[in-house]
């Protein structure tokens, strides 16, 4: 089994293809509709609590947050295969068949987030364990002054290489069809051997995307200003309606007043705006990260990682069922001490009634104490 290759030269060259995510009509189609469905449920949610209340009312606003959750990330998990088609240069497949795959994909996102959790509560229960051992007296400064420095950089370091790429590379080997455990190799693999590298790509990669953001914002706000005034001092100012107190008053069914239909088609109208300009960045951003992807794991050896990846998590396996005998040994070394224990006689204590039995009625033989006058079974008189 081969070893993983060095790392390719740096070329940031590539990074100016994310602008060709602006010119994707189908995948920012399935954003923009991704976000007008996430902004209709927010809404229907926040309605019908307000209309419940009550349990019931947090009830189904609680059921739609995790509805807009699943429809947010399978729609731009589709705009996301649609993308990485793009990147490889192959014919993109269809919004519906790129909707399902993204759908397909959501319980590998689910899972790789239980893996971070689960990393963050062992790192959290390790630190927990030091500063535990921090309390003694003694030689608990002394430890304090030297573990709580490397436990700090270590979390900083497991938390930037979490940010900047396990989920920078996670999200684009999934959308590249690969499996949950390619994946996980995938990114184990490059933190290895390409770390400095993908780094490099990702800072580079914000740089374009604040640039192209910025130039959108600058064409986009001079031009709302204007036309939002003029159409204010035209129509009226009812089309403003009054801020956050005019959506919650609608939200609840309340009764604005002078606004009307003027007051709904602002407000749909400033949300299909700034839809669109957000939709427009995310297209250079996924589109970025899937080159960044393709550049990182090219001439990557993904099987070798693999096997070392599995290694790794059968020696964690072996060393949790050792722990686990152990514990079992001795919990079984105290269950077998427990009998003992209760039957060993303990010093300077009163014998019982029954220890004082010596001898036996000569009628019928039942057990007597040498100080009764007469048996407690048969009445015969012993004395």
């Amino acid at each position: 089994m081969g070893q993983p290759t060095s790392a390719p030269r740096i070329d940031f060259s590539q990074l100016l293809r994310a602008a060709e995510g602006l010119t994707q009509w189908r995948p920012m189609l399935l954003g923009f509709l991704t976000l007008v469905a996430a902004g209709l449920l927010m809404v229907a949610g926040q309605f019908l609590a307000f209309r419940l209340g009550g349990g019931a009312g947090a009830l189904i606003s609680a059921f739609i947050a995790l509805l807009v959750v699943v429809v947010v990330a399978a729609g731009f998990s589709g705009a996301g295969v649609m993308l990485m088609d793009r990147a490889k240069a192959i014919e993109p497949r269809s919004m519906v068949d790129a909707l399902l795959f993204g759908l397909t994909c959501l319980p590998k996102f689910i899972g790789f987030a239980l893996v971070l959790l689960g990393l963050a509560l062992g790192l959290t229960m390790v630190a927990s364990l030091v500063y535990f051992v921090c309390k003694l007296p003694g030689i608990g400064p002394l430890l304090l002054f030297v573990a709580h420095p490397v436990l700090v950089v270590l979390t900083g370091v497991t938390f930037t290489a979490i940010t900047w790429v396990a989920v920078p590379l996670f999200t684009p080997a999934v959308w590249d069809g690969r499996s949950f455990k390619e994946s996980l190799s995938l990114v184990y693999a490059v933190a290895r051997t390409r770390l400095i590298q993908v780094v490099a790509l990702l800072l580079g990669l914000y740089v374009v995307m604040s640039v192209i953001a910025l130039l959108l914002l600058a064409a986009l706000f001079p031009g709302y200003g204007l036309m939002t005034g003029l159409a204010a001092a035209i129509v009226g100012p009812g089309m403003l309606g009054g801020g956050m107190s005019s959506i919650v008053g609608i939200l609840g069914g309340m009764d604005m007043g002078g606004g009307g239909g003027h007051l709904y088609a602002g407000m749909l109208a400033t949300g299909l705006i700034f839809g669109v300009a957000t939709t427009l960045m995310f297209q250079v951003l996924i589109m970025g990260v899937n080159l960044v992807y393709l550049s990182a794991t090219a001439g990557l050896d993904i099987a070798a990682s693999q096997g070392a990846l599995e290694t790794h998590l059968e020696q964690a396996k072996q060393k949790a069922r050792e722990a686990q005998e152990r514990a079992r040994m001795a919990a079984e070394r105290a269950r077998q001490a427990m009998p003992q224990a209760a039957t060993a006689p303990v010093a300077g204590a009163v014998p019982s009634p029954a220890a004082k039995t010596a001898v036996h009625c000569p009628q019928c033989h039942e057990g007597i104490h040498a100080d009764d006058l007469f048996c407690g079974s048969c009445g015969h008189k012993l004395k």
